[in-house]
């Protein structure tokens, strides 16, 4: 009320109040704003954090499989899809591997072989696993080719690793029998 250009108490006292109402709406409308960007952050963040672990648990890892009593777990494999595809993998690594042959060949002074000699024993090292059919083991095998051919193209080996792995040269053969496994101690 304003009486003659005076403002009464109640008239104050109404103003003050929603004044710091209006203060009070404003600072409550930021906090909740504030809390509701970090639960929208926080929920992105689980959000990814469950994208992340469907991924892992779907390429990685696989899917277990409840079958009766029993629960079996499918593994996704590594790298091929199928068992033709597995195939081509190997064929290309043992067509890349024969490519470098010559150039692997002179490099490391294998010249005491015959190059053919030379080409017949890293057929032998491909067909030593021709027995295995696990697309994932294929892979791995695969993996490690191509590791192999990596640190032989940039020479990370010496020729006496590459003779050691290839030929067994300077390899003492393991006892076979019981009684070279006594004499070396082994039993």
């Amino acid at each position: 009320l304003v009486v003659f250009g005076f403002q009464t108490p109640a008239s104050l006292y109404g103003r003050r109040l929603q004044t710091h109402s209006n203060a009070l709406l404003v600072l409550s409308e930021l906090s909740c704003r504030s809390k509701l960007a970090s639960l929208s952050d926080k929920l992105n963040l689980l959000e990814k954090k469950v994208e992340f672990l469907e991924a892992r648990m779907s390429s990685a890892s696989g899917k277990v499989v409840r079958s009766g009593a029993a629960a079996v777990r499918l593994v996704a494999p590594v790298q091929s899809v199928n068992k033709d595809q597995a195939r081509r993998s190997v064929l290309q690594a043992y067509k890349d591997l024969q490519r470098m042959t010559p150039k692997f060949w002179w490099d490391f002074g294998m010249q005491d072989m015959p190059l053919g000699v030379f080409r017949s024993v890293l057929k032998q090292q491909f067909l030593k696993n021709a027995h295995i059919t696990d697309i994932r083991i294929i892979d791995r095998l695969v993996g490690e080719t191509k590791q192999h051919m990596y640190a032989i193209q940039y020479a990370f080996y010496n020729p006496d690793h590459v003779r050691n792995y290839l030929f067994r040269e300077n390899v003492e053969p393991k006892p076979k029998d019981f009684l070279s496994k006594f004499l070396n101690g082994q039993d």
